[in-house]
């Protein structure tokens, strides 16, 4: 009988928490990197004047979720292709003549090597290498990592090993599940993430026996040389799609753009909706593993075009991105992140092996050169605008629209999350590109024309229509909370620039629709779409909804700024936590994560205590399965998985919202 409690129990405990059970696992890459910008974003509440302060209960939470969904997929899932054979590695390797990595053997195993000088440059810079560091065992550079610089489209986030969370290479995801295909938006979204995590890093230095650290001095070497890595995966990406992903409408073939000289009138370049790469047969893998057995990744053979359409969700999601990296990269504003960028001429020939690797070892020296990233953030970012004004706006109707082709040409409808991703991007241009007036004054007038058309076809009870034709004839379809809060996410970016009131008031109009209609108090949530009885909620929605609710509290004041917070709270609780959208959580967030033997010793008590008190081993076992008893677990006891899953966004949840 007792045996036959225990199983009982069991089945209980190893259901998910909350409605769980209605979740799909599956990793969108976009989706999830939309997801973390904006949960990093509702933690620092920012504002051009500074911060403000929500008193979101949650807010921690919403940090460390962001930057567990980044780090397990840029280090630690293999779902991308490795930053070792990026073109930017390869530049170096042929070009830095009288360097370590310029000469012998293969060139990939040279640009293996600039690859580990560079990790050592950052090390040094950051202070992890300091054999003193008491912390460096745990925070400092983990084993194992795999930097990913083009990320996939999505895949499994289940483990194929026992987890080690202090071994990277335990980490892996499920390779047979990726969709191996790419994504403009989800680069972008990738970088923007990158980069608001670099920042939060680099916010200031520190300072030990005259030299100057990189970093902020929580966790010692640890949060500069992290930092260090995502500029570097930042960069890695931006060069790729500058060298060699840019697509020739003309020619049908990818290459190189030139943002000094590009002008879409002579024929568009751009970055098309989706790629596919194939890799080197096993022949490549297997010379590299002669030289550094079982360190070889996967290496590109081609990239190709399998639709060739440019999406504004992707324009948009790249130049959100790349105008933040010409933020960090600027050297006219005075910041923590002027100890990044230097002079990069010490990196000079002539000197012996050694020499050369005692230098790039320096902690006085920068980690990158203070021109290059700069110039390429700067012209990317224009590439990136010329574009969406050339292929996407249409002028004489005053709306942006979601695609271009090149054998038909502009398209003639506009979704609202388009509109919403693109004012919020245009927002980011107008505020960093605060020195380059022609992408600050276009970036202006193109968002506040894309504000008014939404502003113009707002329903009278508020409510935003899903999509709109050129001429703003609204979709029919059922209205979604995704389009609510991307117009309300729009409109409130608008009205930063601005000041203007009409802004605000047609967000706010919106928010009492999704009052009235969408918000399901049992359930904690907005509905997703009107008069849903199962709400279904992802990356977008739920990334959006937080972002929408964070821009409309700090607009206001008082009792209104206190209510909105505290319903911002309340649907990140029941969606990430209570619904399972975080599939699960480590320390920073209230696990106890015990070591192998420590495990080990409680698995032994527990099967113990199995035949003495099933109810107490039960608890027990659900304790250590999820410490802080949120509906967050261990990511080794995520349900349905053999041997767990990463701490990150699912692919959705279903909530019951009749």
């Amino acid at each position: 009988m007792k045996k036959l409690t225990f199983i009982l129990l069991a089945a209980l405990y190893f259901l998910p928490s909350g409605t769980a059970q209605n979740r799909d696992l599956r990793f969108d890459t976009k989706a999830a990197m939309y997801a973390a910008n904006e949960e990093w974003l509702t933690f620092a509440c920012e504002v051009p004047e500074g911060m403000v302060e929500l008193g979101l209960e949650h807010q921690s939470d919403m940090y460390w979720y962001s930057l567990y969904s980044l780090s397990n997929l840029e280090l630690q899932s293999g779902l991308g292709v490795h930053m070792v054979s990026s073109p930017l590695l390869k530049k170096h390797a042929k070009e830095d003549k009288g360097m370590p990595w310029s000469k012998g053997m293969m060139l990939p195993m040279r640009q293996r090597k600039f690859m580990l000088n560079s990790v050592a440059q950052f090390k040094a810079k950051s202070g992890a290498a300091q054999l003193d560091n008491p912390v460096f065992g745990g925070y400092g550079p983990p084993p194992g990592a795999y930097p990913v610089y083009l990320e996939f489209s999505g895949g499994s986030p289940a483990f194929v090993k026992d987890p080690n969370m202090e071994d990277f290479a335990t980490l892996r995801w499920d390779k047979k599940s990726f969709d191996k295909t790419m994504n403009p938006a989800a680069w972008g979204q990738a970088m923007m993430k990158e980069i608001l995590w670099a920042r939060d890093f680099f916010h200031e230095n520190r300072t030990s026996k005259g030299v100057t650290y990189i970093g902020t001095a929580a966790l010692d070497g640890a949060h500069g040389f992290r930092g260090a890595m995502l500029i570097a995966l930042a960069m890695n990406k931006s060069y790729a799609l500058k060298s060699t992903l840019a697509y020739n409408a003309k020619t049908g073939k990818l290459g190189e753009v030139d943002p000094m000289t590009y002008d879409p009138k002579n024929g568009p370049v751009y970055f098309p909706h989706q790629y596919e790469v194939s890799f080197k047969g096993p022949m490549t893998k297997m010379m590299m593993n002669m030289m550094v057995p079982g360190k070889a990744p996967d290496w590109p053979r081609k990239f190709k075009v399998t639709d060739n359409s440019s999406d504004l969700f992707d324009v948009a999601s790249l130049l959100w991105g790349m105008s933040e990296f010409y933020y960090i990269t600027d050297p006219t504003i005075k910041d923590g992140f002027d100890a990044l960028f230097g002079d990069a001429k010490w990196l000079a020939a002539g000197k012996s092996e050694a020499e050369i690797n005692n230098t790039l070892k320096d902690p006085n020296k920068t980690v990158f050169p203070t021109g290059d990233p700069h110039m390429l953030s700067n012209g990317m970012t224009a590439v990136n605008f010329k574009n969406i004004m050339a292929l996407h706006f249409n002028q004489s109707k005053g709306t942006l629209v979601d695609t271009w082709r090149p054998d038909s040409k502009q398209g003639n409808h506009i979704t609202t999350v388009n509109a919403g991703m693109a004012i919020v991007a245009l927002s980011n241009v107008y505020h960093r590109l605060h020195d380059v007036d022609m992408l600050k004054n276009g970036a202006q007038q193109l968002l506040l024309a894309q504000a008014e058309f939404l502003r113009f076809h707002q329903d009278a009870d508020g409510s935003v229509a899903n999509g709109f034709d050129v001429n703003g004839k609204a979709d029919n379809s059922a209205k979604t909370l995704l389009s609510q809060t991307f117009a309300i996410r729009g409109w409130l970016a608008a009205y930063q620039i601005t000041k203007d009131a009409k802004f605000l008031d047609a967000a706010s109009k919106t928010y009492d629709y999704m009052q009235k209609e969408l918000w399901h108090e049992g359930a904690g949530v907005f509905r997703s779409q009107a008069g849903a009885t199962a709400s279904t909620y992802d990356g977008m929605n739920y990334g959006a909804t937080l972002g929408a609710l964070r821009e409309l509290a700090i607009a206001r004041q008082g009792a209104q700024r206190t209510q909105i917070a505290a319903q911002l709270d309340k649907f990140f609780y029941n969606v990430a936590n209570k619904a399972g959208l975080q599939i699960a959580e480590i320390n920073m967030t209230g696990e106890t994560m015990p070591s192998k033997k420590e495990a080990a010793d409680m698995m032994a008590k527990m099967a113990g205590m199995k035949q003495k008190d099933p109810a107490k081993a039960m608890a027990m076992e659900q304790k250590m399965m999820d410490s802080d008893q949120d509906g967050v677990p261990k990511p080794k006891f995520v349900p349905g998985t053999a041997k767990g899953a990463a701490p990150v966004t699912a692919g959705s949840v279903t909530i019951a919202t009749k």
